[in-house]
């Protein structure tokens, strides 16, 4: 150790050896030197060690350490292979030293505070707090910092070491970490101030360790710890048939206090087209974090050979808030809001998502729970669209209160078994809505305001569950439900012959069939407008029933072969129900044509927010359903054991019969249930509806049973079957080898450690494969019409999405790409290749029916990310 004392004179510690070239043993513990030295002297201790051995020059008043070795001063910290240190001068010398294999290992590193240096070479004073770095490796955040020789001054700076500077000559600025960068600024001078500011003189760009013309009078490059305020550069340069050239993403950006930041940027093109967007991002620890993106855009299209144009604006609205579950323990606010208009993703953007995607939706909601209590309260809004449509519909805000099931009649603290009554559960619902439906370019305008709706709406039930003969589940169930509307309809029928809105075509038939022809039909039925009336009206709902159900099970068993069992699980469930009809309050009568006076019953609730649909019929239904599980066990070979099989998941088949009707007392049958084929990959959707009721010769439901025309009890109505699936290479191997689907999903979400073995080239191209995923949908319906049964093929679509990386730095990439066997054409593919360069990355993408494509070759996201050429063709003139 050296230690600062007053006094002159240099005393030495008892016991020890003093020479001129003393050597002390690595392997026996050092007494510390204590040496006196004058007041000007350094004023801290300079802590020094070795891990392979050291010694003292008497002579030269040195001190040599060899291997792993190190001195410390303050927060200054010096490590390397080789170091000297002067006691007289206070300087310490350090460099690496060359290995067996002549390559020079140990090199010293300089640690002063936070601030890491590498160097080949270093001389650092103690005293005056300066020293010179050779080919020193300086990191800057994502900066790196090559210097021939280093000047190193903190003489003025705090204790801390916050204000010492750097000088470099011939330096190379760049964030390429490879020895020998691929690009950086070249500069005679550079000053740095760690973690402030690296301010340059004449400089020029060299790529490849090879000179450009692009030069520099000077420059200066922002390193702070913490977010600057900042020019964003543009990150594409684009050409588009409709809007010419155009710039994007360029802007500013400035962070605000520690928690949270803003983007301003802007999109211009040549012909006039532009676009915004303020992004902000923040976070509280153990509070919140989120997120809000708005973006607008106005965009004219000038199509070649039409002096016309046409101007599209648009709008996205994009929030999210997650509140940290350990800011409250009751209450909970967040969610996410995701708005576009006039199909503001499809026309700013090319990749597939944003082309595919036709719907958005939206929920953010206040929720708070009352401990001890059985309710609770929320409180939001909600939204969704249909980009094709183009319908939207707010609903906001939203109050919901619920009471959970409570059992108000039961007896607190009492032994033994309950009574039925103290069963019996009660629960409760309130809610209340405001709501807004309109198209996405019509949402703010004063009609679409004026049509608003806002309502309330309440619902009680009270049931009671007890067995019957042990093996019988009852339950008695009374439902009653109350809706406040201060909007309903009233409709108004017009008609007007002289206006082409009442004027519809007809189509005339020859009388030989050979062919038709169009004329207007004069004599139309007419129009009834429904419209919104500002009167408060209520629509009540009561329901009663008592259902009852049960299971029986049947099992047959093998003892040989590969079936050793099916077992079939039947779930009847029987039940009666009662709803009286609805009051004529809730209907209005209105003519519909101007050929009679006969009138229409309309009801005054249609296509409201609450979707409540009255009924005058009486309902006095025995309802009746049956759920049908199959299941089979087998042996397993490999296993040695015996395994389930599921063989449908659920065969349903449910129906009612109306005691209350005058006629069509049975409803129709309707028979679904599914199951998995191939362990789980396709899944298989089967519905069919049948009828007690036959149809006459113009395809209209007859009052009179099937049974009694056709000897039939059943008429076959209608058959829907869809075949879905879903794999990936992956899971098509492992089928192969015997494993599940569940079980190859749980792999997937594994780590998974690294194999000792190497890969096989067989095993090599099958991981090329391993993230693609092919998705595959068919779906048909036959139709049970008079004279023969059409089968029709609903949708048939095939598509593969995923990545393949052909090399360890060669990608390509398949946003989309699949075919429509219905239509005989692609869905829009997506395909794009990539390539890593290192510091630098080249990536290609392609959307042919979009006439579209992407070009870009620069450096990877950082300080240095301006250095690119980015090239992007636009939306193509005839779009998608």
């Amino acid at each position: 150790m050296i230690r600062a004392q007053n006094p002159i004179n240099i005393s030495i510690v008892p016991d020890s050896v003093w020479m001129d070239s003393t050597t002390f043993d690595s392997l026996r513990p050092r007494k510390d030197i204590i040496i006196t030295m004058s007041p000007d002297s350094i004023d801290a201790e300079v802590e020094y060690g070795s891990a392979d051995s050291n010694y003292l020059d008497n002579a030269t008043r040195r001190v040599y350490l060899f291997g792993k070795a190190f001195v410390k001063y303050k927060d200054l910290h010096i490590t390397a292979d080789y170091i000297v240190v002067d006691l007289d001068s206070s300087m310490a010398t350090a460099e690496g030293r060359l290995d067996s294999l002549g390559k020079l290992a140990g090199k010293p590193v300089f640690k002063v505070g936070e601030e890491t240096i590498n160097a080949e070479r270093m001389r650092y004073n103690f005293k005056s707090r300066k020293g010179f770095i050779y080919n020193v490796l300086l990191e800057e955040g994502d900066l790196l910092i090559r210097g021939e020789k280093t000047k190193y001054v903190a003489a003025n700076a705090t204790p801390d070491n916050k204000d010492a500077v750097l000088y470099n000559e011939a330096a190379l600025i760049s964030s390429c970490d490879a020895e020998h960068p691929h690009y950086g600024i070249r500069a005679r001078k550079v000053k740095t101030i760690p973690d402030k500011l690296a301010v340059v003189g004449a400089s020029h760009l060299e790529l490849f360790g090879v000179p450009t013309p692009l030069w520099l009078p000077f420059g200066f490059y922002p390193v702070p710890e913490s977010r600057q305020a900042g020019v964003i550069f543009p990150r594409d340069f684009e050409k588009s048939p409709n809007r010419g050239y155009g710039i994007k993403d360029f802007g500013y950006y400035f962070p605000h206090k520690d928690w949270a930041d803003v983007r301003l940027t802007g999109d211009l093109y040549f012909n006039g087209s532009w676009g915004l967007g303020v992004n902000t991002n923040y976070i509280k620890k153990y509070k919140f974090r989120g997120s809000v993106d708005l973006r607008y855009s106005s965009l004219i299209s000038e199509p070649a050979g039409d002096y016309r144009e046409t101007k599209e604006k648009s709008f996205s609205i994009r929030v999210s808030h997650n509140q940290d579950p350990k800011a409250h323990p009751y209450q909970t606010i967040g969610g996410s809001i995701n708005i576009q208009s006039n199909d503001y993703e499809s026309l700013n953007f090319n990749d597939a998502q944003s082309a595919l995607t036709n719907s958005y939706n939206s929920n953010f909601n206040y929720s708070r729970t009352f401990p001890g209590k059985p309710y609770s309260f929320t409180a939001g809004l909600n939204h969704s669209q249909n980009t094709r449509t183009h319908i939207v519909t707010i609903n906001a805000p939203e109050f919901n209160f619920r009471l959970n099931r409570i059992y108000p009649f039961k007896i607190k603290d009492k032994p033994g078994q309950d009574q039925w009554y103290e069963k019996i559960a009660f629960q409760y619902t309130g809610l209340a809505r405001a709501q807004l439906v309109g198209t996405d370019t019509t949402l703010f305008d004063a009609e679409t305001w004026n049509n608003s709706q806002y309502g309330a709406q309440h619902k009680a039930n009270a049931n009671v569950n007890f067995n019957v003969l042990k093996y019988f589940n009852v339950t008695p169930s009374i439902d009653y439900g109350e809706t406040w509307f201060f909007k309903t309809r009233d409709y108004e029928f017009r008609f007007d012959s002289s206006s082409q809105e009442f004027i519809r075509p007809d189509t005339v038939y020859y009388p030989d069939g050979t062919g038709y022809y169009i004329v207007d039909d004069t004599l139309s039925y007419g129009k009834i407008d429904p419209l919104l009336a500002e009167k408060l009206r209520a629509f009540r709902t009561f329901n009663s029933s008592i259902t009852m159900n049960t299971q029986i099970f049947g099992t047959i068993q093998f003892k040989k072969g590969w079936l050793r069992g099916i077992r079939h699980v039947i779930k009847p469930s029987f039940g009666f129900s009662y709803s009286p009809s609805a009051p004529d309050k809730y209907f209005e009568s209105t003519k519909y044509s101007v050929l009679d006076d006969s009138l229409r019953r309309l009801s005054r609730f249609e296509n409201l927010l609450f979707s409540v649909r009255p009924t005058d019929q009486e309902q006095a239904n025995f309802n009746y359903g049956f759920n049908n599980i199959f299941e089979a066990k087998y042996f397993s070979k490999r296993d040695s054991t015996e395994k389930k099989l599921k063989l449908f998941d659920n065969i349903s088949a449910n129906g009612n019969f109306n005691f209350a009707a005058e006629k069509f007392k049975w409803s129709p049958l309707n028979i679904s249930g599914n199951t998995r084929l191939f362990k789980g990959i396709t899944t298989v959707s089967v519905g069919a509806t049948y009828s007690f009721y036959g149809l006459n010769e113009k395809g209209r439901l007859q009052d009179t049973l099937y049974f009694e025309s056709h000897k039939k009890p059943l008429r076959f109505d209608n058959l829907r079957i869809r075949f879905s699936s879903s794999i990936t290479f992956a899971q098509v191997m492992g089928l192969f080898n015997g494993k599940t689907r569940d079980q190859l999903i749980e792999e997937r979400d594994t780590p998974k450690t690294r194999s000792k073995a190497l890969p096989t080239t067989e095993d090599k191209f099958l991981d090329l494969l391993n993230s693609f995923s092919i998705n595959h949908e068919y779906s048909f319906v036959r139709l049970g019409l008079n004279g023969k049964d059409t089968t029709r093929v609903n949708a048939h679509t095939i598509n593969m999405v995923g990545s393949m990386r052909i090399t360890p730095n060669w990608s390509i990439n398949f946003g989309n790409i699949g075919y429509d066997f219905q239509s005989k054409q692609l869905t829009y593919p997506d395909l794009g290749i990539s390539r890593n360069l290192h510091c630098w990355e080249l990536a290609f993408s392609f959307q042919p029916t979009r006439g579209t494509y992407t070009f870009h070759l620069g450096v990877k996201p950082g300080s240095f990310d301006f250095l690119k050429f980015p090239y992007r063709r636009g939306t193509a003139l005839q779009g998608f």
